[in-house]
């Protein structure tokens, strides 16, 4: 005697099964909607030095050209503002009109370097030490 059909269990085994095909597809999706939105037009580091700067030399000399480069590829911009002093992050003579509202949304700004990853008038990421760099900016230029 055969037992008969459980089309219950059937059912709910293609449920399953189109469930975790739709969750996988919409992982895809968010995830892959991350790397287009990083290189939205508009989208730029803006990195702040001073001249007075030793961890920023290092930087420059280390990392610079091969970060932008790596930002480039994917993309997104990199500018680059100096001041006279890392005791002066702030002043005014250094950031140009175009990108003194970076400075006025960090009221607190002290010394260098920075880095600020912005698109269109909002900062994504901010970070203000080369170690911050090292696990926020570095991966978006690899």
């Amino acid at each position: 005697m055969s037992t008969p059909e459980r089309p219950g269990i059937k059912q709910a085994m293609m449920n399953r099964r189109e469930l975790l095909i739709g969750l996988g597809t919409a992982l895809f999706a968010s995830s892959t909607g991350r790397l287009v939105e990083a290189a939205v037009p508009g989208t730029w580091v803006l990195y702040v030095s001073a001249a007075d700067c030793r961890v920023c030399r290092g930087w420059e000399v280390d990392h610079k050209a091969a970060f932008a480069e790596g930002l480039q590829r994917h993309g997104i911009g990199f500018r680059q503002i100096t001041v006279t002093s890392l005791r002066n992050v702030r002043d005014d003579a250094a950031w140009t009109a175009d990108l003194a509202w970076i400075r006025d949304t960090y009221p607190n700004m002290r010394g260098t370097p920075w880095f600020f990853l912005v698109s269109g008038r909002t900062i994504e990421v901010a970070a203000n030490s080369t170690d911050l760099w090292r696990m926020k900016f570095a991966p978006m230029a690899a």
